[in-house]
């Protein structure tokens, strides 16, 4: 018999559902984002009726909801507490309207977007600088804030709480670091509008979103995060951090395949509560989600029209009812046009990659310039920008209609250390004074920071001076200076002055002429630069006055090197290649060259494209992007290893030769190119992989990191797997990842900063010139028995003795007329003809002998190829030296598919997943497996998530 409390609760509860009838007209209740039945959702203006309340629920507060604005957004409140329903139903009404009457003036919404920098939060204060502000063009940066755990304490001033310092920001251009923030329990509650973050610029080059070592973090609670569009992920180090692995990273990530996230050393999943599990008074709330913020706050995830029966390019991006994939580019819809939220830039005909013939924006819009100029900013042609003043380098000029321009100008004498000083150059045409370089930091990689900033200068109105640079192998960075005026001149003579520069070679590009209107040249100190060259600037000199040898010296440069016609071309050849080698064979060298040869010296680096020239981006102390081979012998082969497969390389070969006063000879080759062959790839980076359905697994998986060729297939295969008990007794009610370990080895390149001599060496100026000594003795030496000793002096006593001495008799001289040869002079002449013949051919043979010596020596192996038998033994694999293709079971994909559902599974089953890379045009050209070992969803959960 029911008892008479339970009749007493029927009949207010009948008597709840009759006045609920009287506010029903006034009464909006919003379906939430998951269609809860039981939760409710308030929008702000609507009359909230207690008696609408189930009492076996609780309301939404971490889901509260304000429309505003014109395009009706939805804005989720942070809820300081919940409101269990074993309180009497009116004092929890009001609780909620004191918090709500508090929190919204805060988050209404406006149709104005304020834009702001790059934000420094370090203290509470500096939350106020979020409050006015929707677009952070730049990066926010939360480090050591320290934060009451009481939400409700006022700072010193006793003027705001932390409750109302809720950021309207709803964009991050950059990366949002959250770094040793104490007393932070959820990020909701700073960033509850948060919707996407670009990573245009990223922290430490790599993350977007760093979330390091906050001792109170218990959820991240982003809620309303749709995309993280470039970069890495970093969650490590918050012991009480939960609610991270049920969040869809792969759905956040832009382009899955260069994005990663690491998320290491929080609170154990084990330990934390699942998405929607508990209410208030301690019931589950169906309907719910295995993705989710906190156990309130399911993860937002707007789905495509149609994932199934899409192309193939598609991806995960869907498709429209017709089959058009949907445009990834739009975050909020299928269609970049009319998109409300574009993942780049949102240009005039929808979303786009680029701004194409229009002028950024706050890094996240493409207009018009008339529209640039309604706006009141300024148009900058370089870069198509639109600002609202002009950069550092540049000021503003009004122009006959009084409309503001941007014009760079670069006044004064500019004196160039390091490449922190080139930012006042950017963008500079004419340096109207002086440029001086003097580079101090010798490991500084600089070529490049010169090649990008100066390539622009045309015209220097003072001098340059280059001195004390013992990186700069040229000054081809100067590439499209046309002229040096000379207006103001190096000790009122020189326009050009080159100054103790130990690695100069070269002055100016191939076929360009600098004219010098006034000064002349001084060149001293520089050893490698040749004498030649620098008199080839005779014609830039305007005032047609000679170079004297006082200003150039024929001596101080070029002495270490060998210059004009004793440099000769040397013509190598790629006799062989595989994967990883490649043999590169010269021609053979001539008997005057074979006299001062000690070896050769290969120098190559990686040319995606063949545009390299010899004095591109070289760094004169080795810090460049050349790698070297010095090889100690006359042996016109060599095999440069260690290379990257199905990679293109340039190279080039000079000599090593001793030099004597009388012989000097030196030889260089053209730049050339070879391209090296595929080979088998690095196991698959890693696996992700989620079940939701208790019959499928959705995979996702990062390509491999060393592709080594073109990716043709993926093969999937997935079998049941037994499992330990110790793995069964993990928590498998959300994702379970078991990331793929590359099992291969990991192959350390060269690096070219450390291929060439350090500064703290002996010889660090002489990279040459180590294997120059040590070769040098062998071909030297010099009895120390020699007799110096100079002949005794014979003096003359007196005249007499002079007399007394026998003068010398001159030698008879040769009669002035040549007698006819005899024929026995001709056979001798003859004879000694066809002897020196012989004797050359034979040393010219010795000669060629010993440059193909050892000729074994520089094989390198091939793969095998792929036996005509498929099921040939081993035997006759080994006879006929070939390789039988294994057989490769799974499901195939192509190689742009990164994902993959298997379908058809058991419920709450462990799966062995296994994927490999296979390269085309190699014979066993696939990768080592990369295993993950993922459990189905049980039926239960599925139910539970289906509200069955």
């Amino acid at each position: 018999m029911p008892s008479d409390q339970s009749k007493s609760n029927r009949c207010r509860e009948r008597s709840f559902l009759q006045k609920r009838r009287k506010y029903q007209k006034n009464i909006y209740i919003s379906s939430n984002r998951s269609g809860e039945k039981n939760d409710i959702d308030i929008q702000a203006g609507a009359l909230i009726d207690p008696l609408e309340t189930p009492l076996n629920a609780r309301v939404k507060c971490s889901q509260l909801e304000v429309s505003g604005g014109s395009m009706g957004h939805l804005l989720p409140f942070p809820c300081p507490f919940p409101i269990p329903m074993s309180i009497p139903i009116s004092i929890a009404f009001s609780l909620l309207f004191l918090f709500l009457g508090a929190a919204s003036p805060v988050l209404a919404r406006s149709d104005d977007q304020t834009v702001c920098g790059s934000q420094e939060i370090n203290e509470i204060a500096d939350l106020r600088k979020l409050q006015h502000c929707t677009h952070v063009v730049g990066h926010v940066r939360l480090a050591y804030v320290d934060l009451d755990l009481d939400l409700d304490l006022t700072d010193v001033a006793g003027n705001y709480s932390l409750a109302s310092l809720a950021s309207n920001v709803t964009e991050i251009s950059d990366y949002l670091m959250v770094y040793r923030c104490t007393g932070l329990i959820s990020l909701q509650s700073i960033f509850p509008r948060l919707r996407i973050i670009r990573g245009q610029q990223l922290l430490f080059d790599q993350y977007s979103l760093v979330v390091y070592e906050n001792r109170n973090l218990r959820e991240l609670g982003l809620v309303e995060l749709l995309r993280i569009q470039s970069g890495f992920i970093r969650v490590e180090s918050n012991p009480l951090l939960c609610f991270v692995e049920t969040v869809d990273w792969m759905y956040l990530m832009g382009n899955a395949t260069r994005q990663h996230f690491s998320l290491k050393h929080n609170r154990p999943q084990s330990q934390c509560p699942l998405c929607r599990s508990l209410s208030a008074d301690f019931e589950f709330i169906r309907n719910s989600s295995q993705r989710c913020w906190n156990v309130n706050t399911t993860q937002l995830r707007p789905q495509p029209l149609r994932l199934r029966d899409c192309p193939v390019a598609c991806g995960q991006s869907g498709c429209d009812s017709a089959g058009k994939c949907c445009d990834h580019n739009c975050v909020t819809g299928c269609y970049s046009q009319n998109c409300s939220l574009c993942a780049n830039y949102q240009g005039r005909m929808g979303c786009v990659n680029q701004c194409i013939a229009s002028y950024e924006i706050n890094r996240r819009k493409c207009i018009g310039h008339r529209e640039c100029r309604d706006l009141g900013r300024i148009p900058l042609i370089r870069g198509y920008q639109c600002v609202e003043k002009c950069p550092g380098n540049q000021k503003e000029y009004l122009d006959a209609k009084g409309i503001i321009h941007c014009q760079v100008e670069c006044n004064g004498d500019f004196h160039v250390k390091s490449a922190a000083d080139l930012e006042v150059l950017q963008d500079c045409v004419t340096i109207n004074g002086s440029l001086t370089i003097e580079l101090t930091n010798i490991k500084e990689k600089i070529v490049d920071a010169l090649e990008n900033t100066l390539a622009s200068v045309k015209e220097i109105t003072g001098y340059l001076k280059v001195i004390h640079s013992a990186q700069l192998m040229a000054l081809t960075f100067l590439q499209n200076l046309d002229a040096i005026r000379g207006d103001k001149l190096v000790e009122n003579k020189y326009a050009l002055y080159v100054v103790n520069n130990y690695h100069l070679e070269h002055i100016w590009p191939p076929n360009h002429l600098v004219i010098i209107q006034r000064g002349r040249l001084f060149f001293h100190l520089n050893p490698r630069l040749c004498y030649d060259k620098i008199q080839q600037l005779q014609g830039s000199l305007k005032s047609g006055e000679n170079i004297s040898v006082a200003d150039v010296s024929p001596n101080s440069n070029g002495e270490r090197v060998i210059c004009g016609e004793a440099v000769r071309s040397l013509n190598p050849k790629v006799e062989d290649v595989n994967s990883t080698a490649v043999r590169i064979i010269m021609d053979y060298m001539d008997w005057d060259g074979m006299e001062t040869l000690i070896g050769y010296s290969y120098h190559y680096k990686e040319a995606p494209v063949q545009n390299v020239t010899m004095y591109d981006g070289r760094h004169g102390c080795g810090h460049d992007n050349w790698l070297m081979d010095v090889v100690p012998n006359q042996s016109r082969r060599h095999v440069i290893s260690g290379l990257k497969p199905y990679t293109q390389y340039a190279y080039f070969v000079k000599t090593l030769t001793r030099t004597e006063y009388h012989i000097q000879i030196d030889a260089y080759s053209k730049i050339a190119y070879f391209q090296t062959l595929p080979d088998r790839p690095s196991p698959v980076l890693r696996i992700y992989g989620s079940s939701e359905v208790s019959s499928q697994i959705l995979l996702h998986w990062w390509p491999p990191s060393r592709p080594n060729g073109v990716i043709k297939n993926y093969f999937v295969t997935a079998e049941k797997h037994n499992v330990t008990k110790e793995v069964k007794d993990k928590n498998y009610a959300n994702v379970e990842l078991e990331i793929a370990k590359d099992s291969d080895c990991e192959c350390v390149g060269l690096l070219p900063y450390y291929s060439g001599p350090q500064p703290d060496d002996e010889d660090y100026y002489n990279k040459e010139q180590i294997t120059y000594e040590d070769a040098l003795p062998n071909l030297i030496y010099v009895s120390r028995y020699h007799d110096y000793r100079r002949k005794e002096f014979e003096k003359v006593i007196d005249y007499e003795h002079l007399l007394t001495r026998k003068k010398t008799e001159a030698p008879t001289r040769p009669p002035t007329t040549t007698p006819a040869p005899t024929n026995a002079t001709l056979d001798k002449e003859r004879e000694a003809a066809i002897n020196y013949e012989n004797y050359r051919l034979t040393t010219e043979q010795k000669q060629r002998d010993l440059q193909d010596l050892d000729q074994n020596k520089y094989h390198i192996r091939h793969a095998l190829p792929k036996c005509q038998d498929l099921h040939a033994s081993v035997v006759q694999q080994v006879e006929e030296k070939c390789v039988v293709e294994e057989p490769l079971s799974g499901y195939e994909l192509k190689g742009n598919q990164h994902f993959y559902c298997l379908s058809q599974l058991e419920p709450e089953t462990h799966y062995r997943i296994t994927i490999r890379a296979c390269v085309e045009g190699v014979v066993n050209g696939c990768s080592t497996p990369a295993e993950a070992v993922i459990k189905t969803a049980s039926l239960q959960l599925e139910r539970f998530i289906k509200g069955v």
